[in-house]
């Protein structure tokens, strides 16, 4: 019978079968017979200590695994990998966590990063030297870029990389991958929707049977009546063992035994047993009784929907920002590629204009607009490289990658499919589909639970309660319960509310949170439509830009053509080259923009409309975000 009651209470506490076996064997195989009879709560408390804190920890991810499944099937239809938290730190504190200052790292005196140069001009003539009617080889000082160059390669400049540090390529696709493994916000997004699956597993508990045990061992004596025993002394040992229920319309109920077993150490007491086995309840008849009883339960498995729901639309909205990024990436590798075209372009102008000036076709002046150009297209190349380098940092610390990673964004060209729906019909899909809009409106929902709830907080206290007990008829060596010992009783109490000002002011606040939850919802649905009729005008404009764009660059292909060939015959001067090379450079910019904000805000009216799948059926980006997947495999 104690093997049996500790088996149980070790099971219901999470161990596992291995565990339970072991300690019931010992049990059975070191403790004596006796005991093992009178004292099992005892031997059960410290058996159920012995529980390892990964029993328990598993016991939950069970549970919550299991409960989230079914969850996220009700209420999305698929199964992402969101249940059990990865990479879990080290629950035992150390020493710096009971600093009251913790110990921060500071950085060591460097020289400042920047001061102001001390200038040392230098003083001639201006002008070139035209003396020999040739153009002086003004060179340019090009140790700009290759400082840059230098220091963007810098670990090539010392050879090949080492184990571990060999570069990454990702496409939009991997990028989604990796970041889905590797970003902290996703990992704490999915930590915030395991802890909610927590809550509900604590509070369906609350509704089970709840076991208790304990025991105490008491040691007494005193001086005997009879001269010739002069001092007895026993070993008394009570044990308490039962079950409380909480029942789920109000009230409580408990069943216990309390067995008492002494045992005479010295002198004439007599060893015996007693045992008392009682019954309670407790029924609330109007304040207490009824849903309100169970709200706690309800709220919690209603937040559990709330925070899929939650968790669902921030893997919508990180699809799109990883997505942004990588578009905005593209776009700044394809401005440095055109700008590299438009320097060496310049370098050929430069060289052209030094020709047709030792040819005596055009002034000096046209060769220094062409050099000065050239400086100025160098200039904005490596600021666009610096640009693209330091977006490629915020790109890596997006996706949870270090930045001294090495990274190669490859351009992937992909068809964007944009929505063809008018404003109305998109409008109807953002009702019906957004995630957030309907938690805002099952809050109206909750928000009238609490005005009910609220209202029984206003009523008078009264409960009925039954007590029943049974014990022995007397001080034997064996237990035996008696029904002729049976004792009962049971009453009604009535509280009458003399003071409700507390209650009075939580009734009243439900009744503000109902309005303030109306609002919410109308707020939040003006919100959307804005959003979803912005959203398709940003599309449509954007898909007109973009035609223009392509438009624009073919006619600065062609007056780029059209200046060479005049600049060969003496008809125009360098400026014209210039410009037309520059309008060739703006058109080729504006295009690249125009394409990356198109693919980004189709995604983005997707999101808007609430019609955006990342689930690993929906194509690509949805298996790309499948941790399980083939694109998402570790």
């Amino acid at each position: 019978m104690a093997v049996s009651i500790v088996q149980r209470l070790m099971q219901l506490s999470g161990c596992t079968k291995t565990r339970r076996r072991t300690c019931c064997e010992a049990l059975r195989r070191f403790a004596p017979a006796r005991l093992r009879a009178f004292v099992p709560a005892l031997l059960a408390a410290g058996l159920l200590a012995g529980c390892a804190p990964d029993d328990y920890r598993n016991w939950a991810d069970m549970q919550v695994e299991k409960l989230l499944a079914d969850r996220e099937k009700q209420t999305i239809d698929y199964l992402p990998d969101s249940a059990r938290p990865v990479g879990e730190p080290t629950t035992r504190p150390m020493k710096p966590a009971y600093e009251k200052i913790p110990f921060t790292r500071i950085a060591p005196p460097a020289d400042s990063p920047m001061e102001r140069r001390v200038a040392h001009p230098s003083f001639g003539p201006l002008g070139p030297d035209v003396r020999l009617h040739t153009a002086p080889r003004v060179e340019s000082d090009r140790s700009g870029m290759e400082i840059l160059q230098k220091r963007l390669n810098a670990e090539a400049a010392l050879g090949p990389a080492g184990p571990g540090e060999e570069g990454m390529a990702l496409d939009l696709f991997g990028s989604i991958a990796y970041a889905v493994r590797h970003s902290r916000a996703y990992q704490n997004t999915m930590d915030d929707l395991y802890i909610s699956a927590l809550d509900v597993t604590l509070q369906r508990h609350l509704f089970e049977p709840s076991p208790f045990a304990s025991s105490r061992l008491e040691y007494g004596g005193a001086d005997s009546p009879e001269p010739k025993v002069g001092y007895e002394s026993a070993i008394r040992v009570i044990n308490t063992a039962g079950v409380n229920q909480k029942l789920p319309y109000g009230g409580t109920m408990t069943a216990s035994v309390v067995h008492n077993f002494v045992e005479t150490l010295t002198g004439a007491a007599e060893d015996g047993n007693s045992a008392q086995a009682t019954l309670t309840g407790s029924i609330p008849l109007l304040r207490g009784f009824g849903m309100v009883n169970l709200e706690p339960l309800i709220q919690s498995e209603r937040n559990l929907v709330y925070q899929v729901r939650t968790f669902d639309d921030f893997r919508r909205g990180f699809v799109v920002s990883v997505a942004q990024q990588y578009f905005q990436l593209v776009s700044s590798q394809q401005s440095v590629l055109n700008r590299r075209l438009n320097l060496r372009n310049l370098d050929e102008l430069t060289e052209r204009t030094r020709a047709l000036y030792d040819n005596g076709r055009i002034s000096f002046l046209e060769v220094q607009r062409a050099l000065q150009s050239r400086l100025s297209a160098e200039s904005s190349l490596i600021n666009a490289e610096e640009s693209y380098a330091a977006a490629l940092d915020n790109f890596k610390i997006l996706l949870g990658m270090p930045p001294t990673q090495p990274l190669d964004v490859v351009a992937v060209t992909m068809d964007t499919q944009s929505p063809q729906i008018d404003t109305n019909e998109a409008i109807r899909l953002a009702e019906q589909y957004r995630l957030d809009l309907q938690t805002a409106m099952d809050k109206i929902e909750d928000a009238r639970r609490g005005v009910k709830n609220a209202e029984n907080g206003l009523l008078p206290d009264l409960n009925a309660d039954a007590k029943v007990t049974a014990g022995d008829s007397s001080n034997v060596t064996s237990i035996e319960l008696d029904r002729r010992t049976a004792d009962y009783q049971a009453g009604i109490t009535l509280n009458l509310p003399l003071d409700k000002l507390a209650e009075r002011n939580v009734y009243r606040r439900a009744l503000i949170s109902l309005n303030q939850s109306n609002r919410a919802v109308v707020s939040l649905h003006d919100k959307i439509v804005s959003e979803v009729r912005d959203s398709l005008r940003q599309i449509r404009a954007a898909e007109i830009n973009l035609k223009i764009q392509k438009r624009g660059i073919e006619l600065a292909e062609k007056r780029l053509e059209f200046s060479n060939e005049l600049l060969k015959q003496g008809k125009i001067t360098a400026r014209d080259i210039v410009d037309a090379q520059q309008s060739l450079l703006d058109a080729q910019d504006a295009y690249e923009i125009a394409r990356s904000s198109l693919q980004t805000l189709t995604l983005s009216f997707m999101q808007a409309t609430g019609t955006l799948r990342v689930d690993a059926e929906a194509g690509a980006i949805g298996r790309a975000m499948d941790r399980k997947g083939p694109m998402g495999q570790k």
